[in-house]
Order: structure tokens, then C-alpha cells, then sequence
């Protein structure tokens, strides 16, 4: 056989680090103690090959005129690592007969023949714009589970250009920039393919959180207690606001601690909250230590709103400590 190209494959090979010497060992090792029946069969090197996977075999460059053992197990050997998605490389078909048929023990048997090269391309999966938008979009609806009820779009600064992956059930992890998500201006991509990265990039933009939110009807002023007549609900961006008020009866009846212009989003840091702990009440205490929850008693020594750390004396010790008030009557401490 002429070979005419036999250099592109040996240079492709040691830039990518995947180069056939370990793969043609391990088959070197397979055969050597492997006896076959003297059956002549031809093996003819084509001129392209396609594959999905991340290895070249034999049989995926080349035709085999018998299905005797031998010529199975020759079919099943990895000749090459594959390219990269969407790309190809040249396989020296001379190189790769030497190699397979040094490796049996009955290389008379076996006539070689075909093109003297092989280009082979790797098959793979387009990923466009809209193909990422898609996977943001699903994210964004599972986690709206749990976030607050509203209309979350994401529009990117300049649109991702198309890129190429392997083919096969590639999973998709997506990590806001905020780990809230509400406020995120960027979002990661990891597609991991059987639990190997393929593929890692960000994507810029603006995520919009649109979602009912209290406005004011009329000028409010400071001091006023809060009316339903004076409040009504209308779609806003969240994204943007610090402490929006997401149901009308977490401010009726409320003290309004600073003067509201009429339609201007009510934020929940301009309403006094009464205390949910009063200063000498009995709190229990409830404490984290390496898994463990721990919990004691105590006795407020400072009101407390929901949120605030006041100060608590323990009844058991008669020490001070800081506690975070979570809901009446109960308070944590970071141990």
C-alpha cells in the first residue's frame, strides 16, 4: 500500500495528549496470547470515516470481508482517539496495519488494502442561541418553585454564537451569578457528557423578574397607618428592588416609618413591624454544633423584630449571648 500522508495524525496525536501508542499497546497485549484459525480475509481502508464516540475503531474506517473471531476482534480495536466535535484528522492507514498485524499471530492471513489515508469525523449535537436559551429557561421555571411567584425572562447582552458537542445525553448544570438568582446577571453552562465536562461557558444579560408587588394609590406620609383602600397591587421588576412587599396584608395596618410617593413600590424597610419577641419574654434557643441541634432556654433582653440579633440570657449558664429572632418566641445562636 502508497502511503501519502503520515505525518498530520502523529502531530494531532501529541497536541491533544489521546495519541493510539498507550490504546495499540493494550491491543498488543490482547492478541499476543490469542490463537486464531489461518482464515485469509482482506481488510480495505476507506477514504472517510464518521464516528460519535470518543475513539476510533477499526471497523469505523474500515471494510472486513469475513466475521471470523479474529476479523470480530480486529473490527472491535481502537485505532485513535476521536477529534473534537464537528472537527476531523488524518489516520495513516500503513501505520495502522503494521501495528494491528505485528499484534497477532497470524498477520499472512490478513491482506490490507484501501486508501492510504483515512479522514475521519467526529459526529456531534449544534448548540445555537436559542438552544441556550431553552436550558436557562428550564432552570429558571424549576427553581420558580421555590422562588416568589412571578415571570423570570432572561435576555442576553449578545447572543451566545453556535458550538458544537459529542452526541449523546449531555446534562446541563446552570449556576447564577447570584446565588439567589433574583439580581443574577450572568449565568455559567457546564454540559457534562457521562460526567465529563464537554463543554464551559458564561452568558451575559439581564434577567427580568416580573411579579405583583404593593404600590402606593395615593401620597402616603410618615406615620400614617397603612389603608387597603390606599394600596393596590401592580406587576413590577423585582429584580431591582431591595425589600418589595409581595401581599398586601403584610403592610395593612402597618405604621409607615418614611413618606411614600403615589405609585412608588412600597418597600418593606419603610413599614415598623411590631417586635415578634418582647424584651423579658421566654425564648427557646436553638443552636447548631457539627450536625447536632442543640436547644436551651432564655430570656430576651432587648425586643426583637423577625431578623434582628438581639441580645438573650441563657437561664441555664446566666450567660449574655447574640441570637438571630426567626419567628415569636424562638431564636438562634451560632455555635
Amino acid at each position: 500500500m502508497k502511503t501519502e500522508y503520515a505525518g498530520q495524525s502523529g502531530d494531532k496525536d501529541r497536541k491533544t495528549g489521546r495519541g493510539t501508542g498507550s490504546t495499540l499497546l493494550l491491543t498488543t497485549l490482547l492478541f499476543l496470547g490469542m490463537t486464531f484459525p489461518c482464515h485469509a480475509f482482506d481488510i480495505t481502508f476507506r477514504t472517510t470515516g464518521t464516528v460519535s464516540g470518543a475513539s476510533v475503531t477499526l471497523a469505523e474506517i474500515a471494510d472486513i470481508s469475513t466475521h471470523s473471531e479474529l476479523a470480530e476482534a480486529m473490527a472491535r480495536q481502537t485505532v485513535a482517539a476521536s477529534p473534537d466535535a464537528g472537527q476531523e484528522i488524518l489516520l495513516d492507514s500503513n501505520s495502522i496495519a503494521q501495528k494491528l498485524t505485528r499484534a497477532v499471530t497470524t498477520p499472512a492471513e490478513i491482506n490490507w488494502g484501501g486508501a492510504g489515508t483515512v479522514t475521519v469525523t467526529r459526529q456531534g449535537i449544534t448548540i445555537t442561541a436559542q438552544s441556550i436559551q431553552k436550558i436557562i429557561e428550564a432552570y429558571l421555571a424549576e427553581q420558580g418553585k421555590v422562588l416568589p411567584n412571578a415571570k423570570y425572562t432572561f435576555t442576553p447582552k449578545d447572543p451566545p454564537l453556535p458550538f458544537m458537542i459529542p452526541t449523546g445525553d449531555v446534562k446541563w448544570e446552570v449556576i447564577p451569578s447570584n446565588p439567589g438568582i433574583i439580581g443574577s446577571n450572568r449565568f455559567s453552562l457546564i454540559g457534562r457528557l457521562d460526567s465529563q465536562v464537554v463543554k464551559n461557558f458564561s452568558v451575559r444579560g439581564t434577567l427580568e423578574v416580573l411579579a405583583p408587588v404593593a404600590v402606593a394609590v395615593s401620597n402616603l406620609r410618615r406615620g400614617d397607618l397603612v389603608a387597603e383602600t390606599q394600596i393596590q397591587m401592580e406587576p413590577r421588576d423585582i429584580s431591582t428592588l431591595r425589600a418589595p412587599c409581595l401581599q398586601l396584608q403584610q403592610v395593612i395596618g402597618k405604621t409607615l416609618l418614611q413618606s411614600i410617593k403615589a405609585g412608588s413600590v412600597i418597600d418593606l424597610s419603610s413599614i415598623e413591624f411590631p417586635p415578634v419577641v418582647k424584651k423579658g419574654a421566654f425564648v427557646k434557643i436553638l443552636g447548631q454544633n457539627n450536625g447536632l441541634q442543640l436547644t436551651a432556654s432564655g430570656i430576651a433582653k432587648t425586643d426583637g423584630k423577625q431578623g434582628q440579633t438581639i441580645k438573650v440570657k441563657n437561664s441555664s449558664s446566666d450567660k449574655v449571648i447574640f441570637c438571630r429572632v426567626t419567628a415569636p418566641g424562638l431564636v438562634e445562636v451560632q455555635l
